[in-house]
């Protein structure tokens, strides 16, 4: 019952997250009166980015002070309670201040920024605690055998299990967002109140269903944070040529005549802690890249013909690929990689999300340079003497879209569970935090790669973005699996 309650939380949160964000994009950007697409506050596409890589950045920055929060006082489960709350308040407070009487009265730019910022915090804890309490859960540390309910003799295998869990936690997440249709309907033919008032409603019953299980989770106490310990061996660190050996105590002690409260041992597992974390590099691309998910291919389809549909509802294909492919993947295709003993570590299956993400944003390119070359506006679309106040948009089907959102979902499938799967498995014990708080950073990173990239978030220049973003994301992909593929195979010899 309690694994249900759980995996319903997951999936509101997500549902909430993933119903909301495109949201945004529309209210941010469009005018009330855009006779082509839902609209309130009419800021541009440019200051529509522009804030939602804001609210990326800051939830993406949080994680690591409520990493330390949960591992030092709080624990997991209080901690994911808290944030949950801090996510309600901000999601009310959006809520109220879009009704149509308050945004005629100026309260919605205000009124969006405070719920962003609150909103931001409890998303930013949220991210932090759900993957380290949910891998609690799978508590078997050992591989041992056991006999199922049909007399099957089955072998538990905590590897396996982990993987396991969290592609079942992807899937919930994507569950969750299939409300974007729910939402965007509603949007289009209500107001964006209603939308976020299922928002609102959604985060309140995953709190409720998180509180009633209380008693039934796997809930270890907090036993102290190693990240403010991490962050003096790096200080040092850098202080001394990048050289960690620079923090042990001894040396610290004939340096400065200082105890430090670490052991040598702790550097030990610092340093493998940070070549683990080499395969984060390549990921602020990445992330900048799933960005767009949610702002710009958004615009894109604005300017499309969509034949009634909304364009923000294009992302729900993202997560129906997610929702129907990641199955397959879990129950067939890796079961049978692992019966033909051929190895798909997480390194092989980052590699591949990556490349799949080069391709999906090859395909936005190219839909870009397709609109450009199509009239009444070719460059400029909506924004020329022949779509009066931007009533018609360039002559080319958002059906093309469709390629970016399915290449999109399927790296996520291979990549993004893969990601959580290396940092509870290639960091040591009393690392994972701090791999976890440095892929938090390397999210924050990409939001403020993204911030730098504002300028070009406007037309005529988003065909050279897009491309950019393709070129650069292939190179990534290709080196996680030169550098790092290579020192698994030596490591699986061992």
């Amino acid at each position: 019952m309690a694994s249900w309650a759980f995996s319903v939380s997951i999936t509101t949160r997500s549902r909430t997250q993933l119903a909301t964000e495109p949201r945004a994009e529309n209210y941010i950007q469009n005018r009330r009166d855009d006779p082509l697409r839902p609209g309130a506050l009419g800021l541009g596409q440019d200051i529509a980015s522009l804030m939602i890589n804001c609210f990326t950045l800051v939830s993406q920055v949080t994680p690591l002070a409520t990493a330390a929060i949960a591992d030092s006082y709080l624990g997991h489960y209080k901690t994911l309670r808290t944030c949950f709350c801090m996510y309600a308040v901000g999601l009310t407070i959006l809520l109220i201040t879009s009704l149509p009487p308050l945004l005629r009265q100026g309260s919605g730019l205000p009124g969006l920024i405070v719920a962003l910022i609150i909103i931001s915090l409890g998303v930013g804890g949220v991210k932090s605690t759900l993957p380290p309490f949910l891998a609690e859960q799978c508590h078997a540390s050992k591989t041992r055998i056991r006999i199922s309910k049909t007399g099957e003799r089955v072998i538990v295998d905590r590897e396996a299990t982990v993987e396991y869990a969290f592609n079942v936690y992807y899937w919930c997440v994507n569950i969750g967002g299939q409300a974007i249709v729910a939402s965007t309907l509603l949007e289009k033919n209500i107001g964006f109140w209603v939308a976020f008032l299922i928002c609102t409603c959604a985060i309140f019953l995953g709190l409720t269903l998180l509180y009633l299980g209380r008693k039934h989770y796997v809930n270890l106490p907090p036993d102290g944070s190693v990240l403010p310990s991490a962050w003096k061996v790096i200080y040092i660190a850098v202080r001394n040529g990048f050289r960690l050996d620079a923090a042990r105590p001894e040396k610290v002690a004939e340096d400065t005549g200082k105890t430090v409260k670490w052991r040598g041992s702790f550097i030990e597992e610092m340093k493998k802690a940070l070549v683990a974390a080499r395969i984060g590099v390549p990921f602020v691309v990445y992330w900048l890249c799933q960005n767009q998910l949610t702002s710009n291919t958004i615009s894109q389809a604005a300017n499309m013909e969509t034949s009634g549909v909304p364009n923000d509802l294009m992302p729900d294909l993202n997560a129906i690929t997610v929702l129907l492919c990641l199955p397959l993947a879990t129950h067939g295709l890796y079961p049978l990689l692992r019966k033909l003993r051929i190895s798909f570590p997480p390194v092989t299956r980052i590699a591949l999300g990556f490349l799949l993400e080069a391709i999906a944003m090859g395909f936005a390119a190219g839909v870009q340079g397709y609109i450009y070359a199509s009239g009444p506006c070719y460059d400029h679309p909506r924004a020329c003497p022949a779509s009066p106040d931007g009533s018609l948009p360039n002559r080319v089907s958002v059906a093309m879209q469709i390629p970016i959102y399915v290449f999109e979902g399927l790296g996520e499938i291979f990549s993004n569970p893969a990601m959580y799967e290396y940092a509870f498995t290639e960091a040591p014990h009393s690392m994972k935090a701090v791999l976890q708080a440095f892929f938090a950073l390397t999210a924050a990173a990409g939001s403020a790669l993204g911030l730098a990239l504002t300028p070009t978030y406007k037309d005529p220049y988003l065909l050279a973005m897009y491309a950019s973003l393709a070129g650069a994301i292939f190179v990534g992909g290709v080196g996680v699996y030169a550098l790092l593929q290579p020192r698994r195979r030596r490591a699986d010899s061992e």
